[in-house]
C-alpha cells in the first residue's frame, strides 16, 4: 500500500499549505515583504468575502514598478486575474504537463468547495518526482535482495552495479569487492558476451563452476529507445535442481518398492487419494476384485468396491483406524481402514482386506489377549521409573488409615508447600512422592535424588550443576544440576536424613531464595521447585543431637505424611500378595498362578520388617520354587515358615464341623471379609473381655484391634 500510494501522486500530497494570502487592503510593499520573507513565487489574493479573485507574483511587482507605480500603492491594479488554478485531487503528473503547456511554474490550489487551500510550484513537483524515484529505487533494491536467484546488474561496459544477497552466497563474493569490477573477474569461466561494438547480447544458460559449486548463469541485455545501457546476470544454484531430480528419483523408487512390498502379501491393499479415487492396488486386491490394475486406477472407490465404504476414512471425524468384519460377495473378510496424513494434512486413505486364512486369527487373538495382560504389567512397572504417570489411586490398599493418607496427599498436591514423607524402608514413600507430583499438574519433571548414594565430593555439582571449565574433566558447556532439571516440577530427596550438614546449609538457601549458581559459574539461576523429602530416620531426634539442621527441618516439615508399616495393616497382605503374584508371574512367563489360603495365612502372620519390598521379594523367591499353578506354604522362604512355627504356641484352637482344628487367628484371617464381627466377639469372650488378650488371640496389633471395634461398633 505504501509503494502504491507513492507511485500514485496527487497535488494535495506535495503542495504548500501554509501560504499567506493578500487582500484588497494590502500594498505592493506588503507583497514584496512577504515574497522576501517566505521565498514563494505566487500569493493568492482574496476579496472582502474571502473569495479568490487573483494572484500576485514577483513578475507582477516588477511590471508595476516599471510603470512608475509607488511601493505604497494598492495591489489590486497589478494582480493577475486569470491565474492558473488546479485542484487538490488532481494527478500530479497531469498537472505537470498542464503547467508546461501553459508555460508557468506555479498554480493556486483549490479545494473541492473552490476555496484556496495552498499553492503548487516547480520546487514541489521536483520534490515529488524525487520521492517517486527514491521509492522505485528502494522497491527495486528490496526486490533484488529478497530474490532467491542471484542477480548482478551491469553497466554498458560490463561493470557490476548491483549484487544481491543470493549472488554473494552463490558466487562467494562480497558486495564491497564486486561493485565496480568487470563481470569476468567474478565469472572467469563465463563465455565472453561483449561484442566488438561494446554491446552485450543475450546468452542462453551456461554451467559455471565456482569453488566446486555448480551454477547456472544467464545474461539478459537491457535497452531503452534503441539505446543499450546495460544488463543483468541471473544465477541459479544447480544443486537445487539436482536435489529435486534426486527427490523425484527417490520418490519413484519408493513407489516401486512399495508396490513390490504390497504385491508380496496375501492381504489386499487399496490406496485412494483425497478425492476418493484409487491411486494404488496390489495383486491380491486385483485378485479379490477380479479386475486388472488398468480398470481400477483413477476410478472412484465406490465404483470399484462399494461395500467397504473406504471414502469415510477421508472424513476429519474418522478415528485413527477402524477394523470391520464384512461379507463381500460370498467371502468373509476383515477390513481395516486407515487415513493417510502428510504434514498433518489428510491426503488419502488405505484399506487392508484380509480374506485368506482367517482361521489363523483365532490363535492370534488368543496370543494378543495374553500379551495385553503382560503389557498391563509393564505399564505399571514403567510408571515407577517415569514411563507413565503414577496416580495415588495406584497405591493398593483397603486399610482405612492409608486411604486417609492418600486423600490427604491428593488434597496437598495442588499446593506449593514442601512435603515430608516418613516411614520405614519399603513402605512406598517414592510411590507417594510420584503420586503427589502427578496430581499437582506441575509442568516440570519429577527428579529423584538418593541422598544416601551420592559421594561427598560430588554433592554440590550433582545438585547445582557446573559451568564450562569449572574443573579438570568437566563436560564442555557445563552440566545442569538436579535443581535445574526439576524447574517447575518436583525434586524428590530420598533418604534426606543422610545429607551432610554442609549440604543442608546450601539446600536451605536455595529453598529460601529460589536461586543458586552453578559450580564454577557466576550467573544466578532462578528456579521454581517443590521439595518432597523422605526418610526412615527420626529427624526430631537427629535435630536434638545436632545431626540435622533445625531450620531445614522446619522448612521441610510443612506437610507431613507418616506411612504406616505393613505389620499395622495386615488386611492389605492378601490384596498385595495376589497383585504381586499376578505381576511377577506374567513377567516370568509362568501363566496364571494362584496362592493357597494356608500360604496367605503364613504371610499374614509374618512381622515384615522390610514391609512391601520384603513381601515382593519373598513372593518372587517363592515363585521360583513353584512347579505347577499353585503357590503354597512349602514354596515360601524358609525364614517365613520358621516364623509361623514360632507363633504356634500363641494360638488358641477351636473346632469346626468335620474340619481340622485351626487357630482363632487362622479363623479370623480366613473369614475377614464376612465374619470379622463374629471373630472379634468370640475372641473377647475367650479372653473374658480383655482387649489386649483378644487382640493377641487374633494376631493383630492393639491399635488395629481398637480401629476394628470402632468400625464394627462393638462395645
Amino acid at each position: 500500500m505504501l509503494v502504491r500510494n507513492s507511485f500514485t501522486q496527487t497535488v494535495e500530497n506535495y503542495m504548500n499549505r501554509n501560504v499567506p494570502k493578500l487582500t484588497a487592503k494590502h500594498t505592493v510593499r506588503d507583497a514584496v515583504e512577504i515574497f522576501r520573507k517566505d521565498k514563494i513565487w505566487i500569493l493568492p489574493v482574496m476579496d472582502e468575502h474571502n473569495l479568490f479573485i487573483g494572484a500576485m507574483t514577483p513578475s507582477a511587482i516588477f511590471k508595476a514598478l516599471s510603470e512608475n507605480a509607488s511601493i505604497d500603492d494598492n495591489i489590486l491594479p497589478y494582480i493577475i486575474k486569470n491565474t492558473i488554478t488546479v485542484y487538490e485531487t488532481d494527478d500530479l503528473a497531469e498537472v505537470r504537463l498542464f503547467l508546461q503547456e501553459k508555460q508557468v511554474g506555479q498554480a493556486v490550489v483549490l479545494s473541492s468547495d473552490n476555496t484556496v487551500s495552498g499553492v503548487l510550484d516547480t520546487k514541489n513537483i521536483i520534490y515529488a518526482y524525487q520521492t517517486r524515484s527514491d521509492t522505485y529505487g528502494n522497491s527495486l533494491e528490496s526486490l533484488f535482495q529478497h530474490m532467491q536467484s542471484g542477480l548482478l546488474a551491469l553497466d554498458r561496459n560490463g561493470r557490476i552495479l548491483v549484487a544481491n544477497h543470493s549472488a554473494e552466497i552463490m558466487c562467494n563474493i562480497k558486495r564491497d569487492y564486486s561493485i565496480g569490477r568487470h563481470y569476468s573477474e567474478v565469472f572467469p569461466d563465463l563465455i565472453e558476451f561483449t561484442s566488438e561494438h561494446n554491446q552485450m547480447t543475450d546468452i542462453p544458460l551456461q554451467r559455471v563452476t565456482i569453488e566446486n559449486k555448480q551454477l547456472l548463469v544467464k545474461y539478459k541485455s537491457l535497452s531503452r529507445e534503441s539505446k543499450y545501457w546495460g544488463g543483468i546476470i541471473l544465477i541459479s544454484d544447480l544443486t537445487d535442481y539436482e536435489e529435486i531430480a534426486k527427490e523425484l528419483e527417490i520418490t519413484k523408487r519408493l513407489e516401486r518398492t512399495l508396490q513390490t512390498v504390497l504385491n508380496t502379501t496375501n492381504d489386499a491393499y487399496i490406496v485412494i487419494d483425497q478425492s476418493g479415487k484409487v491411486d494404488m492396488v496390489n495383486e491380491a486386491a486385483m485378485e479379490f476384485i477380479k479386475e486388472p490394475r488398468s480398470a481400477l486406477l483413477n476410478k472412484h472407490v465406490r465404483e470399484v468396491i462399494p461395500e467397504i465404504h473406504l471414502e469415510e476414512a477421508l472424513s476429519k471425524d474418522f478415528q485413527t483406524e477402524k477394523l470391520e468384519a464384512l461379507i463381500i460377495g460370498n467371502r468373509k473378510c476383515l477390513v481395516q481402514k486407515t487415513p493417510i496424513y502428510k504434514d498433518q494434512q489428510l491426503v488419502g486413505s488405505i484399506a487392508k482386506i484380509i480374506y485368506k486364512d482367517l482361521h489363523k486369527w483365532k490363535s492370534v487373538i488368543k496370543t494378543l489377549t495374553e500379551l495385553e495382560k503382560e503389557v498391563s504389567f509393564y505399564r505399571g512397572e514403567l510408571s515407577l521409573i517415569g514411563g507413565t504417570p503414577f496416580d495415588l489411586d495406584d497405591i493398593i490398599t483397603q486399610d482405612d488409615e492409608l486411604k486417609k493418607l492418600k486423600n490427604f496427599a491428593r488434597q496437598s498436591a495442588s499446593g506449593f508447600s514442601n512435603v515430608l514423607l516418613l516411614g520405614e524402608s519399603g513402605t512406598g514413600k517414592e510411590l507417594f512422592a510420584r503420586g503427589i507430583h502427578n496430581a499437582s499438574l506441575r509442568s516440570g519433571k519429577f527428579i529423584k535424588v538418593n541422598c544416601a548414594a551420592i559421594p561427598e565430593e560430588l554433592w554440590e555439582s550433582e545438585f547445582f550443576g557446573y559451568a564450562d571449565g569449572a574443573f579438570t574433566g568437566a563436560k564442555k558447556g557445563g552440566k545442569p544440576g538436579k535443581f535445574e532439571l526439576a524447574n517447575n516440577g518436583t525434586l524428590f530427596l530420598d533418604e534426606i536424613g543422610d545429607m551432610p550438614l554442609l549440604m543442608q546449609v546450601k539446600l536451605l538457601r536455595v529453598i529460601q531464595e529460589k536461586e543458586f549458581e552453578r559450580v564454577g559459574g557466576s550467573e544466578t539461576i532462578n528456579v521454581n521447585v517443590r521439595i518432597i523429602a523422605a526418610t526412615n530416620k527420626n529427624l526430631t531426634e537427629m535435630v536434638a543431637k545436632n545431626e540435622f539442621r533445625e531450620d531445614l527441618f522446619y522448612r521441610l516439615n510443612v506437610i507431613v505424611i507418616n506411612i504406616p508399616p505393613l505389620r499395622e495393616r495386615t488386611n492389605d497382605i492378601p490384596l498385595l500378595s495376589n497383585f504381586i503374584i499376578k505381576k511377577l508371574s506374567h513377567l516370568m512367563g509362568m501363566g496364571e498362578i494362584n496362592i493357597s489360603k494356608q500360604a496367605l495365612m503364613v504371610l499374614s502372620m509374618h512381622n515384615w520388617p522390610g514391609n512391601v519390598r520384603e513381601l515382593e521379594n519373598a513372593i518372587e523367591r517363592a515363585l521360583n520354587a513353584v512347579e505347577g499353578d499353585l503357590l503354597d506354604t512349602e514354596h515360601l522362604p524358609e525364614y517365613i515358615q520358621k516364623q509361623k512355627n514360632n507363633n504356634t504356641n500363641e494360638k488358641v484352637s477351636i473346632k469346626q464341623s468335620n474340619e481340622d482344628q485351626v487357630s482363632i487367628s487362622d479363623f479370623y484371617k480366613l473369614n475377614m471379609d464376612n465374619a470379622e464381627k463374629d471373630a472379634i466377639t468370640f475372641a473377647l469372650n475367650q479372653s473374658n473381655g480383655n482387649r489386649t488378650a483378644a487382640a493377641k488371640l487374633l494376631g493383630i496389633s492393639r491399635s488395629q484391634f481398637y480401629k476394628k471395634l470402632r468400625k464394627l461398633d462393638i462395645q
